[in-house]
């Protein structure tokens, strides 16, 4: 799953080297520290329909049919359209075109995921991670994304999912209830997922989990998902150590920080 994550514009030159983005288009969006999903935000994505261009769409995705901004958010209310599953997409009534036809890429530095204390068990501890590239620089998620327009206004709404697929070894570690993460595109190919007329089998390359040895997480303090969105503290990814992790994070020492704070 991925529910929350920052964008942050720091250390942008992978994507200014393989021509994701240029270095003036840094200025079309703000910092982004904490982003919560289920308030449906406006984000900046990169679509296979102008890949030159950074556009603002809301996250969580709708279908075309839907007749008003209203509609939409009722709709968002009854279903979770933030992310969709790779393994269910090519069948799935509400992705399976979309895969085809309407690719994107979806800017991020770090996104936030939670370990709990004792799997299955609604009241268990649950502790939150910050996961990020080695080097903490920007890169991009796979996504689809979808457009309507508000019969009413005439006003066109472009809305995105975030693909995600089975854990790698270190979200296992995190995510360790329903061992998920979002589809990670290296820098290099991610322009190549916008391409047009992709086969099934050409799409399906791009979907695997993303290299561990390439990331690095670190455990932060609890958060509130409202309360952190709003109040867009750069301070929210900080190191914050819980003393029951500390055996667990030894035995993992490449994939996790554990007592300085790196931001």
């Amino acid at each position: 799953m991925c529910f929350y994550y920052a964008v942050v514009k720091v250390n942008a030159n992978r994507l200014f080297e393989n021509k994701i983005i240029s270095e003036k288009q840094l200025d079309l969006f703000p910092n982004q520290y904490f982003v919560n999903g289920f308030e449906f935000p406006l984000m900046p994505i990169i679509s296979n329909d102008d890949p030159g261009q950074i556009q603002m769409f809301h996250w969580g995705l709708v279908p075309v049919s839907t007749r008003s901004k209203e509609n939409a958010i009722d709709f968002l209310k009854k279903y979770n359209t933030l992310n969709a599953k790779a393994e269910t997409i090519f069948e799935s009534r509400m992705f399976s075109q979309l895969i085809f036809e309407r690719r994107c890429l979806v800017l991020c530095s770090g996104f936030f995921e939670w370990r709990h204390k004792e799997p299955g068990k609604k009241s268990t501890s649950k502790y939150p991670f910050y996961v990020t590239m080695k080097d903490e620089g920007m890169f991009v998620f796979a996504g689809i994304w979808n457009q309507f327009t508000d019969r009413g206004t005439g006003e066109i709404f472009k809305t995105y999912s975030i693909i995600t697929t089975p854990a790698n070894e270190m979200l296992e570690i995190i995510h360790n209830t329903k061992k998920r993460m979002p589809l990670i595109l290296p820098p290099e190919k991610a322009m190549d997922w916008l391409s047009p007329d992709l086969d099934q089998s050409q799409i399906k390359s791009f979907i695997h989990p993303f290299d561990p040895l390439l990331m690095k997480a670190r455990s932060i303090s609890r958060i509130n998902p409202f309360l952190a969105a709003s109040n867009n503290n750069p301070g929210i990814n900080a190191y914050y150590e819980y003393g029951e992790l500390d055996e667990l994070l030894k035995l993992h020492p490449g994939f996790f920080e554990q007592s300085v704070d790196l931001r």
